[in-house]
């Protein structure tokens, strides 16, 4: 994926969620089943020199939820995603930038969303700041409600520049 659509990417969610902008969250990859943010340490940084836990958590939580946006977006469905709740466990200190990473959605179930319906379903990122094990794990468990499209809803909670080439 080119550099150019990554940006045009995170600037359009830095205006619809400013607090991305100010802890310089920026794509790395955006695949169909897998997202790769960046964050560098400045703006989350705490009084020890580590990374700050709501920064770290709010890229964490990031990761998932933007796939699901673009997994609704492609299919053109009107949906939107609660978060339910969460779990959000650092493992060790984040002593530099680091990286959330969501590897894999489970499968959606796409005709009942565009009926109206509810479905459930977890999904999971991990931030790391090396090759080594996860620094941080977030899991999110969310209920989407599907908006018929008689409904006049558009196409979900978030537009971002998606390319037109990413629809299903």
């Amino acid at each position: 994926m080119s550099s150019e659509v990554l940006a045009s990417l995170a600037q359009g969610l830095h205006e619809q969620i400013p607090m991305t902008k100010f802890l310089g969250i920026s794509f790395v990859e955006f695949e169909p089943q897998r997202i790769v943010l960046a964050a560098p340490l400045g703006p989350s940084i705490n009084h020890r020199g580590t990374a700050f836990g709501p920064g770290v958590f709010t890229a964490a939580g990031l990761a998932p939820w933007l796939l699901l946006v673009r997994k609704a977006w492609s299919e053109r469905l009107a949906v939107q995603i609660l978060l339910r709740r969460c779990e959000f466990a650092l493992h060790r200190p984040i002593t530099g930038d680091y990286r959330a990473r969501c590897d894999s959605l489970p499968v959606l179930e796409v005709e009942a969303l565009r009926r109206g319906g509810k479905e459930r379903l977890s999904a999971t990122s991990h931030v790391v700041i090396d090759d080594g094990e996860p620094a941080a794990t977030y899991t999110a468990h969310y209920t989407l409600l599907g908006v018929p499209a008689s409904a006049g809803a558009g196409e979900g909670d978030l537009r971002l520049p998606f390319p037109e080439e990413w629809r299903a």
